[in-house]
């Protein structure tokens, strides 16, 4: 803004030795050149706050997370899978302390879950998208520390809460390393 502050200061003075000294006074035209440069300066000043807050509004539209487990357990045998080590939170939808996540906006969402049995204990586990359940995970007892993987696509509504739920089975494996993982993202 400075530079173009320079270029117009400087256009003005060579338009005013350039012939409007001759028939006028140079001090209104220099006053007139004021005024319109603050109108010209307010509308670039106003056009960058709206660059900005557009800008701002599409951050505060990206929504994304993911959430593991460090730890094993080998007795988890009912209710929410609390993913607490965050990876990401973009949006802030997630809450480590429940393994809720909740739509901060309105909007197409993919979740992916990954979780792996405990030993040869067979679990089932779903995504559950305002308590009912849409998709299941299944590790199964063939051999140990199967993995269970599956994805949902859905429309959610600002304050829809999805969450991984116990279906049957018992126990989870994950390391230091995130192995156990919720993931989920706005398209």
């Amino acid at each position: 803004m400075e530079r173009n502050t320079g270029i117009l200061l400087a256009v003005s003075l060579v338009v005013l030795n350039c012939g409007y000294c001759d028939a006028k006074d140079a001090k209104p035209i220099l006053e007139e050149f004021k005024k319109d440069y603050s109108s010209i300066s307010e509308a670039c000043k106003a056009v960058g706050f709206v660059r900005d807050a557009c800008s701002t509004q599409v951050d505060q539209r990206k929504v994304a997370f993911t959430a593991s487990v460090v730890s094993s357990s080998s007795s988890w045998n009912s209710g929410t899978l609390v993913f607490n080590k965050v990876i990401s939170n973009v949006g802030k939808g997630y809450d480590p302390k429940t393994g809720v996540f909740t739509a901060p906006i309105a909007g197409m969402y993919v979740f992916y879950v990954a979780a792996i049995e405990y030993g040869t204990q067979h679990l089932r586990s779903d995504i559950v998208i305002n308590n009912v359940p849409k998709v299941r995970m299944l590790g199964y007892i063939t051999a140990g520390y199967q993995t269970g993987t599956n994805m949902v696509v859905q429309y959610l509504k600002r304050g829809d809460n999805v969450r991984v739920a116990h279906f049957q089975g018992s126990g989870y494996y994950s390391e230091n390393a995130p192995m156990t993982t919720f993931t989920g993202f706005m398209i």
